[in-house]
């Protein structure tokens, strides 16, 4: 194989996997379906199950892409980082799409492995830049060095996916600097 035509290939699939991901954003796992992505994404179905011929997996790489690069802000202080986490999750947190997503991830996850361990490795994935802001937080001295992690992350999530995800609240700036402040006297 040329490396043009491996080039292509590669450009195909992550264009399929674009197009699953609008139409994933569009109508939730329950809208899924191939002719769906192909309709999406201007490529024919035969296309689409040359590369994924269970389409169960392009829904499963798809969501696996999902979320990936989430920089880690380093402001100098436990309550601006965790300030810039927030904001940095509000534009998936403001998209009803998204959030109606996570609760089909979350409601699949029950009845299916490979699901669940997506969304697990999404938690553990989402959850790693909070655990080195509130390791910086320990170093600098904000933060009780035998705070248990686990639960400083829960701390730190639940009620910003309470509000956004469960409440359907909007997470203004107001709403993001009160939050995060009661996180903080929490965690000191």
């Amino acid at each position: 194989m040329s490396l043009m035509k491996a080039r292509r290939g590669v450009a195909a699939r992550q264009h399929i996997i674009d197009a699953t991901r609008e139409v994933l954003l569009d109508g939730g796992l329950d809208g899924f379906t191939v002719e769906a992505v192909a309709a999406e994404s201007g490529v024919a179905r035969s296309t689409i199950y040359r590369h994924w011929p269970e389409p169960r997996d392009l829904v499963v790489e798809t969501l696996t892409s999902m979320g990936r690069d989430f920089p880690i802000p380093d402001t100098g202080s436990l309550k601006t980082d965790l300030e810039a986490v927030a904001q940095l999750l509000r534009p998936v947190f403001d998209d009803p799409r998204a959030r109606r997503l996570l609760l089909d991830v979350t409601r699949a996850a029950a009845a299916d492995s490979e699901i669940e361990r997506i969304r697990n490795q999404a938690i553990l994935d989402r959850r790693q830049p909070v655990q080195v802001i509130l390791q910086r937080g320990i170093a600098r001295g904000e933060i009780d060095p035998d705070i248990d992690m686990a639960m400083a992350c829960h701390l730190v999530e639940g009620p910003l996916m309470s509000a956004a995800v469960l409440q359907n609240l909007p997470l203004t700036d107001e709403t993001i600097t009160a939050m995060v402040a009661r996180i903080v006297k929490a965690l000191s």
